[in-house]
């Protein structure tokens, strides 16, 4: 028993003592005298991190904005609220212009709809896109579908307005 443990001991010994030479040895040093040199798998030059600038942000994507250059777009942009006590200040009861915010606009039309014992769904043209939708989900950026009926989609904008639009005609 005593002579199989030394020699177990021996091997381990000298198995490490190479596998601690081949550490320092590059792949093509430990590799045959006439074995065919193979290329590595991992390709180092794609390893190399160059790190870049980012740019800064072109818009604030939690923001409501209109939809500006899109089909059926007013022009119309949100300006600043006029302030509650706007007469407050003014003492000789001149009137003051107050401009209204404007509409935002949306490019949908309601041109069917598809009856199941559960659900109604809605086929809709949203900018130029047929999409069926039911009530709950989001067809734009803050545009939410309200209330579906057979007569009328009810969409939800992002500023809490609501909008209706009647089923076309045939």
């Amino acid at each position: 028993m005593r002579v199989i443990r030394k020699a177990v001991a021996a091997v381990i010994f000298f198995l490490s003592i190479g596998l601690f030479a081949a550490r320092d040895k590059t792949p093509a040093e430990l590799q045959p005298a006439g074995a065919k040199e193979m290329k590595s798998l991992v390709r180092k030059d794609l390893l190399q991190l160059k790190l870049q600038e980012a740019a800064p942000p072109k818009r604030n994507i939690f923001a409501p904005r209109p939809a500006a250059g899109r089909p059926g777009d007013t022009g119309q942009r949100i300006g600043p609220v006029p302030p509650l006590n706007a007469g407050a200040d003014n003492p000789e009861g001149e009137e003051q212009a107050v401009e209204a915010p404007p509409i935002m606009s949306v490019n949908l039309r309601y041109i069917g709809f598809i009856s199941s014992p559960h659900r109604l769904v809605a086929l809709i043209i949203f900018e130029g896109r047929a999409i069926a939708v039911s009530e709950g989900d989001v067809v734009g950026e803050g545009i939410r579908i309200g209330r579906v009926t057979r007569e009328q989609v009810e969409v939800l904008l992002p500023d809490s307005s609501t909008r209706t639009f009647s089923l076309e005609g045939e």
